[in-house]
């Protein structure tokens, strides 16, 4: 097979941005409800938090100027300078933090999928923009292997292959392709070579959850053997 020419790679690299811009895919469209979601919580906390700490001020002051002596001219000054720092400091606080990578594997296994989520989702800015679809696809995996971890028994196979994926070999992608030199991380070559890889760990994260469906499936239907042998119309003759 000839190998292909650089001119090549940088023309479908070049593509592939363009089409992750302008073509949606359902995993990209959902990942990014769930990321205008996360937003608005954040938001909502954020507003909550600064009518709570305006209104203890506004009580404070309220308060003080009743009880203890009148605010006066610099009272007044100084409560709204009061109001305005709290305003300020809830604008931007608190700031979503990224979980740390060497703590994952002593996190609980189901809180997993959601920890790597919020991780993934700060590296984006850093991650290529070819490389959208696929971390969309990522994530997406993520949430969709969530509900089943949730009833996964921790000491089984699968919880394991589960926890290396997650808290491992999915970080140190991203970590690999972050430590490629910047003058070489912006190549196709580099790109290819990571969007691959997540490639491979969505596939790898679809097939666990679609085994660990068949699962509930095969206990739903030892559960209707049983009770069709124990309450089947058998049973009543």
């Amino acid at each position: 097979m000839m190998a292909m020419l650089p001119e090549t790679r940088d023309a479908l690299a070049r593509y592939d941005a363009w089409l992750a811009r302008t073509v949606k895919s359902p995993d990209h469209m959902a990942a990014q409800a769930r990321r205008l979601e996360r937003s608005a919580r954040s938001v909502g906390r954020r507003l909550r938090n600064m009518i709570f700490g305006v209104f203890a001020v506004v009580l404070g002051a309220f308060l003080y100027g009743n009880l203890v002596a009148p605010l006066g001219f610099v009272g007044l000054m100084l409560t709204l300078v009061a109001v305005l720092g709290v305003m300020v400091l809830f604008a931007s606080w608190p700031a979503p933090k990224a979980p740390r990578l060497e703590k994952l594997p002593e996190a609980p296994l189901a809180t997993l999928p959601a920890k790597i989520e919020t991780w993934l989702e700060a590296q984006r800015p850093a991650l290529p923009a070819p490389a959208a679809r696929e971390v969309d696809m990522v994530m997406m995996q993520l949430n969709r292997l969530a509900p089943e971890l949730k009833q996964l028994d921790p000491a089984t196979a699968e919880a394991d292959d589960a926890r290396r994926l997650l808290s491992d070999h999915l970080p140190r992608l991203v970590k690999s392709y972050a430590e490629v030199p910047a003058t070489h991380r912006a190549t196709a070559e580099a790109q290819a070579h990571f969007r691959e890889g997540l490639q491979v760990v969505g596939s790898e994260l679809e097939r666990l959850t679609t085994d660990l469906a068949r699962e509930r499936i095969r206990a739903l239907e030892t559960e209707g053997r049983f009770l069709e042998s124990r309450y089947g119309p058998s049973k009543k003759k």
